[in-house]
């Protein structure tokens, strides 16, 4: 029975040297090859318990059984801290990874995806009257064209400012293409949105200027009805009002009369 002993501590003081000179060995070659390990704090941890484990098994082998089942448990602690953190490094690089997913690059506004899908879903829960603005930045293509993209993403980035300094707290904005842009306002009634989207449309002209490219905003507004209404009827509206602003010299606003067909 003695020797049965034996053996089987023997055995597990070799496994835990094992596990412990495998984690270092997979630290230092980690290290060694230029690489910063992703998650740094976890695998500190981890390096943590590989000495711990490698100090359990060796007051083990002595048969320091105190010093040794502290040294366990403190192995124990040790890993299961890595594995927390481990856990909270994936959790936050999986929320990184959604909103860069959800962004427009250019503008860090919402993209045209993850807007249909906010605004449809504001749609279906709101009772209140909502409005829906289509923008279209007079001017853009030229600065484009004459200073480069370079300069033209930094218009578009000084635009989405604009918009998104205005926006309330259930209200969304994204890059639709281009330049073009649409603008959920929630909870707006007529003179609101109007409100709101002037103000947007006279802070682009400023901004823009003071950076010496002047660009300005047309926009076309549609305003939800009683009932249900389709996000792509309300963008269509909406369209339909901007290009009556575009044919009307740009620079202005516009609120749709009726959901087209």
């Amino acid at each position: 029975m003695l020797s049965r002993d034996v053996s089987v501590r023997a055995f597990a003081t070799t496994a835990d040297l094992a596990i412990a000179i495998a984690l270092v060995a997979v630290t230092i070659s980690t290290l060694r090859s230029g690489q910063r390990p992703r998650r740094v704090r976890s695998w500190l941890f981890f390096a943590f318990a590989s000495v711990a484990l490698f100090a359990h098994a060796l007051l083990a082998s002595f048969d320091l059984a105190d010093l040794a089942a502290m040294f366990e448990v403190l192995t124990l602690a040790l890993f299961a801290l890595g594995v927390v953190l481990l856990y909270g490094a994936d959790r936050e690089q999986l929320r990184s990874i959604e909103t860069h997913a959800e962004r427009d690059a250019t503008t860090g506004l919402l993209n045209r995806r993850a807007f249909r899908e906010l605004a449809r879903e504001r749609l279906e829960k709101s009772r209140a009257q909502a409005a829906i603005a289509v923008m279209d930045v007079d001017g853009f293509r030229q600065v484009n064209d004459a200073r480069g993209h370079l300069e033209g993403d930094k218009i578009l980035e000084l635009v989405a400012t604009a918009i998104r300094v205005n926006l309330r707290g259930h209200d969304l904005a994204c890059r639709y293409g281009g330049d073009e842009f649409v603008v959920f306002l929630d909870a707006s009634s007529a003179p609101e949105a109007r409100r709101v989207l002037e103000r947007m449309r006279t802070i682009i002209a400023s901004v823009t200027a003071a950076a010496g490219a002047s660009v300005t905003a047309s926009i076309g507004v549609a305003l939800t009805t009683g009932g249900a209404s389709e996000l792509d009827d309300l963008i269509r509206a909406a369209d339909h009002a901007l290009i009556a602003v575009k044919q009307s010299g740009k620079d202005q606003l516009r609120m749709a009369e009726g959901l087209p067909v």
